[in-house]
């Protein structure tokens, strides 16, 4: 045993100066970082799938969603608020475009360079970002009812002990993502270029529908995505926890965060008396 804890203590020594110079590094995931400030977990890729009051196990990264068993729209009923993120989306604006990684070759449209490439990436901004949301009272009367289903019960204590985490999803944050290209590429168009806005449109529209494998409309000179998508999702306080457990399960949302939860279940829970009066669940 004292071995056990000379061993944990050296992790920690060796460890925590990692952690907090990589916590301490720039993310580099410009929407990532933003939506961890305001408490969500980013989806990616963004879907329409997710759901308030349902059961999902997240990896141990915080990075990766799966559905345990998903809550009945029934039982969610009114429980559910809805509403626009006016200071999320400005802060969104104020920190500039994301890149999509979707690149267009505008080379043929500029006068003098049909023989030359110029190669431009399309850029999104996300428009209409609204909030679902629901108590978490309400979270743990859906808890309820999923568990008394054997099938959403076994699977959840089987993925407890997965390294993960077992969450409900008390919030979603979905918005419409809007293409465009940088300032200098639409500057350098309306002056060096016999193109008119709707060709360029075109060109835009079809690359991120054939690269980007999703709907776009052109709606009143903008082009957007065709339908709103889930962009992050918030989860419960406290996760479920293994029966015994001496700490609770709280999703990290940072570099050492993860860390640190890494040395707590892994190495000094292991090693400590368990607590026989401690037994998890979410939404609590």
């Amino acid at each position: 045993m004292r071995i056990r804890y000379m061993l944990a203590l050296a992790a920690l020594v060796v460890g925590a100066p990692l952690a907090a110079h990589s916590f301490q590094k720039p993310g580099g995931d410009q929407l990532g970082d933003t939506l961890r400030e305001y408490g969500f977990i980013p989806k990616n890729p963004p879907t329409t799938l997710m759901t308030v009051g349902s059961l999902y196990y997240v990896d141990s990264g915080a990075k990766h969603f799966f559905p345990i068993c998903i809550a009945d729209k029934d039982d969610i009923g009114e429980s559910l608020r809805s509403s626009p993120s006016v200071e999320l989306q400005q802060s969104l604006e104020r920190k500039g475009q994301l890149a999509t990684g979707i690149s267009i070759d505008i080379g043929w449209l500029l006068k003098g360079s049909a023989n030359n490439n110029y190669v431009v990436k399309v850029n999104y901004s996300l428009t209409d970002v609204r909030v679902e949301e629901i108590a978490l009272g309400a979270n743990w009367q859906i808890f309820g009812k999923l568990m008394e289903q054997p099938h959403c019960s076994q699977m959840a204590m089987r993925y407890l002990h997965a390294g993960g985490y077992v969450c409900q999803v008390t919030s979603i944050l979905s918005a419409t993502a809007e293409f465009k290209l940088d300032r200098d590429t639409q500057s350098k168009l309306e002056t060096s270029s016999n193109a008119t806005v709707n060709d360029v449109k075109d060109i835009m529209k079809r690359a991120v529908e054939s690269q980007g494998n999703q709907d776009v409309v052109d709606k009143e000179g903008r082009l957007l995505a065709g339908k709103a998508l889930q962009y992050g999702a918030a989860l419960t306080p406290l996760c479920l926890a293994p029966t015994n457990s001496r700490f609770s399960r709280v999703v990290p949302s940072t570099a050492l965060g993860r860390f640190w939860n890494y040395v707590l279940f892994n190495i000094l829970e292991p090693i400590l008396p368990a607590k026989g009066d401690q037994a998890g669940h979410a939404g609590a």
